[in-house]
């Protein structure tokens, strides 16, 4: 495997001169909780003869606007082969101003061929699983990089120098991705007559973390097909059959969501939503197991968490039983990661969805509350907070008529603003944003009507008003 390391513009333009003479490149980016705010920091493109380039963005950032990466990303006559691109397509767009262009996306494209071929769930797999459909061999240790680096080291993307670990890593996900998977895919989407889907497909890869509507449509579209299929399963089973004995991929996959407790009331017979229910609680109880063999060394990732959320909503007892009690495990272990490997200078972007929501799940009511949490968990349910009064501000401003204000969070929002025991900077964000909603006129309380004081002066009652 032959790589380059580029860490300057002027060596990034004489590669980019290169890359714009290519037909079709591979890329990827690695950064730390990449997205709209989690830093891109190095970016990874390769040939179809197998050269790699990795950018180090950390170190020059200047490389997409002055270097000419944003020229190659942009360009329709260079096609760039990803994977799952969404991420990286947020995070180029936040914070480079790149807006991805000529894109081919295999994760996309795995979904599309399974669709034209009758699927009406197709899954979104990993790039491994789909080396492995493709019979491409992949590293194992792909897996346990990421674990290291969601427990104990969130920064590893922003080392330097780069250790061979992280060039290997990073090499190796765009070098697969030419020539074997693309032209593999290609010719089945073209048998299928399925290149207008894949573009359409692509294009909301790209864009729907950059669009909310775009995204809710799409999130829409996906739980429609789902309900489908639990109406035909409805259809189809009289009698409960257990998971393990079902045949039809589709059905596996429409059991396999986590539906929330009105999804299931509506869209499940009696006899599938008793399918789910036995589903859901193998698959807690296999967490339970894993909980207990990793101990404080097991890694909360971000669909185990949703699950149990959507858990402890469920009316069966014993669902709803376990589903806490490990959701109550699951939060301490993040608690313990967060103190762990982070402090109080570390930027809020460092902080996964789940660690979000585990924080923001803390309540504070009074200063004696702050003593029940670690400070630094404190501290952080503070800053986001702050940043969630700042971004509904903003939103205020740019999109009024979209803002909807609730009596409780206009409530809430009076307490952080006169709490002494409130941090002076989260105060003056909440006391900013209530000014916001009054002026827009977004006060969720009808107006009080004005006070009259009566004085008797011995002759007639005269009112005043204040």
């Amino acid at each position: 495997m032959e790589y380059e390391i580029i860490e300057d513009v002027r060596k990034c333009r004489r590669v980019v001169e290169t890359l714009m003479k290519e037909e079709m490149i591979s890329c990827d980016a690695e950064g730390i909780n990449l997205g709209k705010d989690g830093p891109l920091t190095l970016l990874q493109i390769a040939t179809t003869e197998g050269h790699v380039y990795l950018f180090d963005i950390h170190k020059d950032k200047r490389m997409f606007q002055d270097g000419g990466l944003k020229q190659v990303l942009k360009s329709d006559q260079v096609l760039k082969v990803f994977h799952a691109c969404s991420g990286d397509s947020e995070a180029l767009k936040h914070q480079f101003g790149v807006s991805l262009r000529n894109v081919f996306d295999t994760q996309v494209a795995h979904m599309v061929i399974l669709e034209k071929q009758g699927r009406l769930i197709p899954p979104m797999l990993k790039l491994e699983e789909i080396c492995e459909i493709y019979g491409i061999n992949k590293m194992e240790a792909k897996a346990d990089m990421k674990k290291k680096w969601n427990k104990t080291a969130p920064d590893y993307w922003k080392r330097r120098p780069l250790t061979q670990e992280m060039i290997d890593y990073a090499c190796e996900d765009v070098t697969i991705l030419v020539t074997e998977i693309y032209e593999n895919q290609l010719r089945q989407l073209k048998s299928l007559d399925a290149m207008e889907l894949f573009r359409e497909r692509v294009e909301e890869t790209i864009n729907y973390k950059l669009d909310p509507e775009l995204k809710k449509t799409r999130r829409e579209r996906m739980e429609n097909a789902g309900k489908k299929v639990l109406r035909e399963m409805g259809r189809k089973y009289r009698t409960p059959v257990s998971y393990e004995n079902l045949t039809d991929e589709d059905e596996k996959a429409a059991i396999d969501r986590n539906w929330s407790y009105e999804d299931i009331e509506l869209s499940m017979t009696h006899v599938v939503q008793n399918m789910y229910y036995d589903a859901f609680l193998k698959v807690l109880r296999e967490l339970e197991k894993e909980m207990d063999q990793d101990g404080d060394d097991f890694n909360p990732i971000a669909n185990y968490y949703y699950a149990l959320c959507k858990g402890k909503t469920y009316a069966r007892s014993n669902i709803k039983e376990l589903a806490t009690n490990l959701y109550n495990r699951f939060r301490q272990i993040i608690s313990n990661d967060i103190v762990n490997k982070y402090n109080i200078e570390t930027p809020l972007y460092f902080l996964r969805d789940q660690e979000r929501a585990i924080i923001k799940d803390i309540r504070i009511k009074n200063a004696r509350d702050k003593s029940k949490y670690h400070s630094l968990l404190v501290h952080f349910h503070y800053k986001l907070n702050e940043e969630d009064f700042k971004e509904f501000e903003q939103n205020l401003v740019n999109n009024p008529s979209k803002v909807t204000v609730t009596k409780g969070f206009y409530t809430f929002l009076g307490y952080q603003t006169k709490e002494s025991y409130i941090p002076a900077n989260v105060r003056q964000a909440a006391t900013r944003l209530k000014q916001a909603i009054d002026r827009a006129g977004k006060n969720p309380f009808p107006p009080r009507p004005p006070r009259t004081r009566r004085y008797d002066y011995g002759y007639d009652d005269y009112d005043y008003f204040d």
